[in-house]
């Protein structure tokens, strides 16, 4: 399995990047990657590590897209830029397999759509991040939320597409059958919602191959009730912002609570690993990125902010993802539905 990293995404590029793609390289013996950004830096940040050399590829690429550039400008101008230079590695070579960047969200869904290109047949690529489900107060099983940030303005043929992307990415990547689907709203019944989602639940409904379960309500979107919950970008992304908002809020409070008193800090030593296993399972780091499903080969956004731990869990989800061919999927049902709509519009117009 061949990746290609774009190693100056991110803020904290390239020390945690190039971190992250070593131990990747070295937990996964089957893995190699292409490295994409300054060769002189991307080198000297290697040469601190122990690691199969034979795996990792330096590819030079000067530029760096930041996150204050027009992400379609910066992506059609800076031909030299890492990322841009990593999309020429995803398209040509039929050997890579998939990408994995921290860098500008906006770029990264830019490249994925003008260089590498959409899936025949889908009408918009989607950003999807994976989210624990709890239960019980454990956590038990994953939800994937889709689309989070890609597309701001929907129709209901895209919240759609979404549903069944993400229905072949669960099933493929975390063994569930028949993924439960859900449609974000402000209320559970089947009359809820705004025009976008009205249209959107009858074509959920009606669609054999997504297991819907019907509307539902942001404050269950961790609840272990549904594995694929659908949104158009603009909610997604609050939905999911909110999410991690309130998780950092928490922990911060608890931090404050406890060294406010010495009674406290005591009762903290007995409580340390109930806290330990909260904080690691609100972390985004053990997950990985957001999925960028919808373009011909697997592109993972991995966040900004990564560390060394959260950029080696995007390349590991990458190659997972990659592996699965979940890619190869999505083009075989989304061709079957094409053809069923317009087989069906056919048959309308003959009668």
């Amino acid at each position: 399995m061949k990746l290609v990293v774009d190693i100056f995404g991110g803020d904290n590029s390239p020390i945690e990047t190039v971190a992250g793609a070593v131990e990747a390289i070295n937990e996964q013996k089957d893995l190699s990657l292409i490295l994409t950004g300054d060769e002189t830096l991307i080198n000297d940040e290697l040469k601190k590590y122990e690691y199969d050399k034979n795996r990792i590829e330096v590819v030079h690429a000067p530029e760096v897209i930041s996150c204050n550039e027009s992400p379609t400008t910066a992506i059609k101008r800076k031909k030299d830029s890492s990322l841009v230079v990593a999309y020429g590695l995803l398209k040509e070579r039929e050997d890579v397999k998939g990408l994995v960047s921290a860098g500008s969200t906006g770029a990264v869904l830019a490249g994925g759509i003008l260089k590498l290109g959409r899936i025949k047949g889908v009408s918009r690529p989607a950003l999807a991040p994976v989210l624990p489900a709890l239960v019980d107060g454990e956590e038990k099983g994953n939800v994937l939320l889709i689309d989070c940030g890609a597309n701001v303005d929907c129709k209901p043929v895209n919240l759609l597409h979404f549903a069944l992307m993400g229905s072949i990415y669960m099933n493929k990547l975390y063994g569930i059958e028949k993924p439960r689907v859900a449609l974000l709203s402000n209320g559970v019944e089947d009359a809820k919602g705004c025009a976008l989602t009205k249209e959107a639940f009858t074509l959920l409904k009606d669609c054999p191959n997504i297991n819907f379960v019907g509307n539902m309500e942001a404050r269950d979107i961790i609840s272990g009730k549904y594995d694929v919950v659908v949104s158009d970008g603009f909610y997604g992304n609050i939905c999911l912002k909110s999410l991690e908002a309130v998780a950092d809020g928490m922990m911060s409070l608890i931090k404050t609570s406890v060294m406010s008193s010495f009674r406290q800090k005591i009762g903290f030593l007995f409580m340390k690993p109930a806290f330990k296993k909260l904080k690691n399972t609100m972390d985004y780091n053990k997950k990985g990125g957001a999925v960028f499903l919808g373009v011909e080969k697997i592109v993972v956004k991995a966040h900004g902010s990564s560390k060394r731990a959260a950029f080696k869990n995007a390349i590991l989800q990458a190659m997972r993802a990659s592996e699965s061919g979940v890619s190869d999927i999505i083009k075989q049902e989304i061709s079957a539905m094409v053809a069923a709509d317009a087989s069906e519009t056919a048959d309308k117009e003959q009668a």
